[in-house]
């Protein structure tokens, strides 16, 4: 081999080479840039990903906020509603306890009249019963008023009790058409007037009980 022939072959294959180490480069780059692309498609992908799963959380979040507002809403107008009803009941067992207690004065007079001197009088014997069912279930306020009025009740009926007793005493003795004696019937105006300022007491919490559910 001539050392001219040498330098031929040498040159070709370098020139080839150049071809080949340029081709790599470019495929090289070409691949760079399509994982670059690839990559940038993933980030952006994810960034989709991320911003649905947001959405989706806040869409969640929104249901039971709105759920829970409902449910609140609803609890205040129930609680609105029965307000309300409590206060209708109350009224109206006010009204009930006020006309009992306007009435109990001549209620237990002419239940003394009746069983006593046997006279013949309209009169409700459960009327201080009833108002005191009344109390003790619709109006608290007027405890204190009421039991006041309870005492001077107590008093009166258990007058009455000890004349129906003095009257049986008459009778087992044999006399004809007992009645209390005039010693006896003496405290009646007293047990009366005791009664006359716990009922004025009482009507007058009641009025301003009902006062304040007007206001």
């Amino acid at each position: 081999m001539t050392k001219e022939l040498a330098l031929e072959i040498l040159n070709e294959t370098i020139l080839h080479n150049w071809y080949f180490y340029l081709l790599i480069i470019l495929l090289s780059g070409l691949g760079s840039y399509f994982a670059s692309l690839f990559k940038g498609a993933g980030k952006e992908k994810g960034k989709y990903l991320a911003i649905e799963s947001s959405l989706k959380t806040i869409e969640k979040q929104v249901s039971i906020t709105t759920k829970a507002s409902e449910s609140i809403k609803t609890a205040i107008e129930h609680d609105t509603w029965r307000k309300k009803e409590l206060e209708l009941i109350k009224r109206q067992k006010l009204e009930e306890y006020f006309l009992h207690i306007s009435a109990l004065n001549n209620a237990l007079n002419n239940e003394m009249l009746d069983k006593l001197f046997g006279a013949k009088v309209d009169y409700d014997s459960q009327c201080f019963n009833k108002a005191d069912m009344i109390q003790s279930l619709y109006l608290p306020e007027l405890l204190v008023e009421h039991y006041e009025l309870s005492i001077a009740v107590e008093d009166f009926t258990r007058w009455v009790s000890d004349g129906l007793f003095l009257i049986a005493e008459q009778s087992s003795n044999g006399i004809q058409n007992p009645q209390p004696t005039r010693n006896f019937m003496t405290k009646h105006p007293e047990l009366l007037s005791a009664l006359a300022k716990p009922i004025s007491n009482a009507l007058h919490k009641a009025r301003e009980i009902a006062q304040e559910l007007n206001t």
